[in-house]
């Protein structure tokens, strides 16, 4: 993480101009448009009705159901009807007449089993639940849930009447959660697109006139970070961010949404802030392109979304304040608690400052760690006094508002250091242990996010199996099909934990530690445990970056020969890149120095013509000047040439071909891939250019240039920022087999992991450990994740009421309104 309070970057700039992708759009027009109506529901799934975009009436709909769906209907049919008799055909029309226009058009779209058309879905479904597969009920009943526009009535009523006929065992879809709820790629695929449950809630509070104070908890990447998008609809925000890449992303997204943006980062004042182009009211039109020339920065009237750092909050406050109401405005300042584990902090004295002279009524606090309200007392107490007196009427009052969330759409598992799945009941030997790990998990349900749920829904069979009164408990956990999720299924595992006594606990503990099976999780990520990093990118936190580096390739067990091949490269490239910063220093020194000369040389010539200006111009290019500049530059490129490209053999890039059948001749052939795609060996993709521009850089140590032949790269404060920003770009396109960080990098890395290793070096509070866990499983997608603990006190310390929380007392102690 880049804590660094700096100025942006030309690389930052170029970034937020690129486009995010369809998918990104549609959920930004959902934020966007969910801020009027919290209850929208999207959904991109069409029906035939809407594929033909022809216009609907019952008669057209009977002529579409017998030419395209009759068939298949009438064979599904028939096999109800020998499992009950009593069961009426539906009956079509099979006769309908329809118009002769409305038949050229039918006859140019005469085939559509190319197309995903929702209808057949729905047959598809039908079809699978007459076939007595196990628990498809349940998809059936959550695809007819879903928004789609058009729908023909006819199966419609076929697929009502079939959820009447094969009914939904609750307790066989809960048992079997990992199937009909995890990984059933339907409910995936065709589900409607809503807003998280705290993005509606913020919304609504947010319309209240009052001055408010915000407590903004949900997991990390469930849309947090987006939630300004939305709000600027109605208000004008000014997002403060430590981490700058999480400004940056923002700024990204904000921008394809159409939101206007600005940004104050490294301020010292006002003055530093810069608009982008489309916030901008006042500018010049360029002479030879026709846009946009030079910005006047001064005018935000047109701002939407200021982007700030630490630092640069009060001059982007006052900026906002000059074109804005108090009301209008609104502080988004994410992850406040960054910094607040340290017992002293540069930032602390920012922070302090910012909080105590701040303007803004409207304040949202927004983390994933975010302390408890009634452990912010202090805070909330001067917040309210500090604003209840700056209310001009003196009749509204300041409003507390908290939002918690505890979304669980994603199963990311934890493992041990001895590589086995980690749960309550898995930990606890001592009953009384196990209900307060309970009691914990019900008080910070965050964690319900880190429970395997093949390891809980195997549990809740064993207690069905062995206690059937227990499953009584179910019947009245479970009302309704609506009821069956990933959070309720979890919470109701939690709930029958509480339902064993401690004498029969020792028995139910012991059957689990003899059948608990062994996950591949070792340390061994360049060789034999590589292939068990599927699907994403890997992170692995450490605060012994080197050692962890040095490790990786000490054991990728490179030749001799080929290493010391390397090396000589790399040196003989190290030795050019000298040379090249030395021609390179001395080509901007003589460039200036022609520049200072150009403008000493205007300012003594305003009185004379432009004809006289432009000679003057080009005089002050032309001779030695000149030459040396030609010289120099042809030196730089002569150098350039000179750079010896440096690769190693797939053998040694964990995952590649050559790698695999290596390290894992057992999970993967040429001819055949691993039993499941989702398990799929993750790779890196790094091009060789890629590879070359970092052997240009200066100042990077010769490991890391290795490491990034492996598919490694290193997150460090490095003294070449252009190393960090090759990084951030390749771990953006998941172009990384791994990155290594330390573990102030856990917050707002907003790059996709699948795994993460927790070194056993690191000093973690609980708050950051649930950030570092929160790196993994940002994916819209469920994927096969894992969370990797070298040392099982840290999962000790999550699954305990932790009593020392420096982040509760420094915001307590920092963030007072005197």
């Amino acid at each position: 993480m880049d804590l660094k309070q700096r100025k942006l970057n030309k690389a930052e700039w170029e970034s937020i101009e690129v486009p995010v992708s369809v998918k990104e759009q549609d959920v930004l027009k959902l934020i966007t448009t969910g801020y009027s109506n919290v209850n929208i529901r999207i959904n991109n799934n069409i029906s035939l009705f809407q594929f033909l975009k022809m216009e609907h009436t019952e008669k057209m709909e009977d002529f579409l159901y017998n030419k395209y769906f009759g068939v298949t209907v009438a064979a599904i049919e028939k096999r109800i009807k020998t499992q009950y008799p009593v069961y009426k055909l539906t009956k079509v029309d099979a006769n309908v007449q329809i118009k002769s226009a409305d038949k050229i058009r039918l006859e140019r779209n005469a085939d559509i089993s190319g197309q995903d058309i929702y209808e057949n879905v729905l047959l598809k479904h039908i079809d699978l639940v007459v076939s007595g597969k196990n628990n498809c009920s349940f998809t059936l009943y959550k695809l007819m849930k879903n928004t789609i526009s058009g729908l023909n009535r006819h199966i419609v009523q076929l697929a009502t009447q079939v959820l009447a006929l094969y009914p939904t065992d609750i307790s066989a879809v809960v048992c079997n959660s990992v199937e009909t709820l995890e990984r059933n790629e339907s409910l995936l695929k065709y589900g409607d697109q809503v807003l998280y449950d705290h993005q509606k809630e913020i919304f609504t509070v947010c319309k209240q006139p009052n001055p408010k104070l915000i407590l903004y908890m949900a997991p990390t990447g469930t849309g947090k970070t987006l939630t300004p998008i939305g709000l600027a609809e109605k208000h004008r925000i000014i997002f403060v961010c430590a981490a700058r890449h999480v400004g940056v992303a923002l700024a990204k997204a904000a921008i394809s949404a159409g939101r206007k943006v600005a940004f104050a980062f490294g301020c010292a004042s006002a003055d530093d802030i810069r608009l982008h182009y489309a916030a901008a009211k006042e500018y010049t039109i360029h002479r030879k392109t026709g846009g946009i020339g030079k910005v006047d920065n001064s005018v935000g009237t047109e701002v939407e979304i200021m982007i700030c750092d630490i630092k640069s909050y009060l001059p982007a406050m006052f900026y906002m304040k000059s074109f804005n109401s108090d009301e209008s405005l609104i502080t988004y300042w994410d992850e406040p608690t960054i910094t607040m584990d340290y017992p002293d902090h540069e930032f602390h004295e920012i922070i302090s400052k910012n909080w105590a002279e701040n303007l803004i009524p409207n304040m949202v606090l927004s983390s994933a760690t975010l302390p408890k309200m009634h452990e912010l007392s202090d805070v909330i107490a001067g917040f309210k006094e500090k604003f209840s007196k700056s209310v001009a009427t003196g009749t509204s009052e300041v409003e507390i508002y908290n939002i918690v969330s505890h979304d669980c759409k994603k199963s990311i598992p934890i493992l041990s250091k001895d590589g086995f799945t980690v749960l309550p009941h898995f930990i606890n030997k001592d009953y009384s242990a196990l209900l307060a790990t309970v009691k914990h998990c019900e008080n910070y349900l965050t964690i319900l996010r880190y429970f395997d749920l093949a390891s809980v829904t195997e549990f809740i069979r064993h207690a069905h199996k062995f206690a059937p009164k227990k499953s009584d408990l179910l019947d009245r956990h479970f009302d309704s099909l609506d009821d069956v999720d990933m959070k309720n299924v979890k919470m109701y595992y939690l709930a029958l934990l509480k339902t064993f006594d401690a004498e029969s606990w020792p028995t139910v503990y012991e059957h689990f530690q003899a059948t608990r099976v062994k996950q591949m999780c070792d340390v061994y990520v360049t060789t034999k445990d590589a292939h068990t990093l599927t699907d994403g990118p890997t992170m692995f936190i450490t605060d012994e970056i080197e050692k962890i580096a040095k490790f990786c390739i000490q054991q990728a067990a490179i030749p001799a020969a080929t290493m010391a091949e390397l090396m000589k490269k790399i040196e003989h490239n190290n030795v050019l890149n000298e040379k090249i910063v030395e021609r390179e220093n001395e080509l901007e020194f003589i460039k200036e120095q022609a520049e200072k000369a150009v403008t000493n040389e205007a300012n003594t010539a305003r009185n004379k013509s432009t004809k006289d200006f432009r000679k003057l111009n080009r005089e002050s290019n032309d001779g030695e000047t000149k030459g040396d500049i030609a010289k120099l530059t042809k030196e730089v490129n002569a150098l350039r040439e000179m750079i010896k490209p440096a690769t190693l053999n797939d053998t040694f890039v964990p995952n590649k071909l050559h790698h695999l059948k290596k390290w894992s001749p057992t999970t993967y052939s040429a001819n055949a891939s691993l039993a499941r795609a989702y398990q799929s060996p993750f790779t890196s993709d790094i091009d060789d250019s890629v590879v070359n521009e970092i052997m240009l850089l200066n100042g990077i140590d010769d490991t890391w240039k290795i490491l990034l032949m492996m598919g490694i790269g290193v997150f460090i404060n490095h003294e070449n920022i252009a190393y960090t920003e090759v990084m951030k770009k390749l771990a953006d396109e998941q172009k990384l087999y791994m990155i290594i960080a330390s573990s102030d990098y856990i917050y707002g890395t907003n790059y996709q992991f699948c795994h993460c290793y927790l070194s056993k070096d690191l000093k973690l509070t609980q708050e950051k450990l649930i950030q570092a866990m929160g790196r993994v499983g940002r994916n819209n997608i469920q994927q096969t994740y894992t969370l990797r603990f070298r040392d099982d006190a840290h999962i000790a310390k999550l699954f305990t009421s932790d009593t020392d929380k420096p982040e509760v007392a420094n915001m307590n102690k920092l963030l007072q309104t005197n």
